[in-house]
């Protein structure tokens, strides 16, 4: 990945030119994805990623998905769909996705660094640099769903996600944890999607009560609703509760898959279904 080189400034007009053209270059590149959305938290320890994730494998069952990992800090979208391989690149620097499971194909920063261990130490310029250059550069071919899953705050990434990419595939949902702690910081990612003139297609409230191992009965310990009053706050609807459910999440770490795949039964795999199934309904 480039950065530019330094002491270069070219004109306002220059500038204005590369950014068309590369507004133009994402949208020929997104022109063979049938719907594009965007999943945001504001905040990290939400679940956004795992959300992300499992309602991507759950529409791959009967379509073809991609999920582009934007969280340049944070990249656990391919441990996530089991991919250790980075994108494929032609001689002209075009990229072209990695398969995970249920033929997911998938775009991160996670398989593109020497060392997995390492921390991405790049400041402003760079980050943004990077995620343009991945917008432009990746053909992701016929898909049915492109997922974006996007770093946590309202800062240069997400800026710079929501101004390139073409206004139909500016749709976010909006995941939440149901306290109040998260309400805050869930909102003014809301905030910063309709400034940039984006639309919110649904809120999703993750760790939404708990399910009993020993009688399978989901306890609420809410005193308020928190996704309620984000759906109301942005005229749309929740799209779905999802429980901690601990055998679901046992068995995710005894087999190394996301939910839907290792507990496709279970209460959270069910609600991370009917997510999917909604979704395709609101896009």
């Amino acid at each position: 990945m480039t950065e530019e080189g330094a002491g270069h400034h070219p004109c306002r007009e220059e500038i204005e030119k590369r950014l068309e053209a590369e507004r133009k270059a994402i949208e020929e590149n997104l022109s063979t994805v049938d719907k594009v959305f965007l999943v945001m938290s504001g905040k990290g320890g939400v679940g956004k990623t795992t959300v992300s994730v499992n309602v991507a494998l759950a529409l791959a069952e009967d379509h073809d998905v991609g999920v582009l990992d934007l969280d340049i800090h944070g990249p656990n979208v391919p441990e996530q769909l089991g991919v250790t391989e980075p994108p494929k690149a032609s001689p002209a620097g075009l990229l072209f996705p990695s398969e995970g499971y249920e033929g997911v194909r998938v775009v991160s920063i996670g398989t593109m660094l020497g060392d997995a261990d390492a921390p991405v130490l790049w400041r402003g310029p760079r980050k943004t640099g990077f995620i343009r250059e991945v917008l432009v550069k990746t053909k992701w071919g016929d898909l049915d769903y492109l997922v974006i899953d996007m770093p946590p705050g309202t800062g240069d990434e997400v800026i710079t996600a929501l101004q390139m990419l073409p206004e139909d595939a500016r749709k976010a949902v909006l995941v939440t944890s149901p306290e109040s702690l998260a309400f805050s910081d869930v909102v003014r990612a809301g905030e910063a999607v309709e400034r940039l003139e984006g639309e919110i297609v649904g809120v999703v409230s993750n760790m939404h009560g708990v399910v009993c191992p020993e009688c399978g009965a989901r306890v609420d310990y809410h005193v308020e609703d928190y996704s309620e009053r984000l759906a109301e706050r942005f005229e749309t609807e929740v799209l779905a509760r999802i429980p901690l459910d601990p055998e679901a999440k046992a068995a995710s770490e005894r087999e190394g898959k996301p939910i839907v795949l290792a507990a496709p039964d279970s209460e959270a795999g069910r609600a991370l279904r009917e997510l999917a199934e909604r979704l395709s309904e609101v896009l």
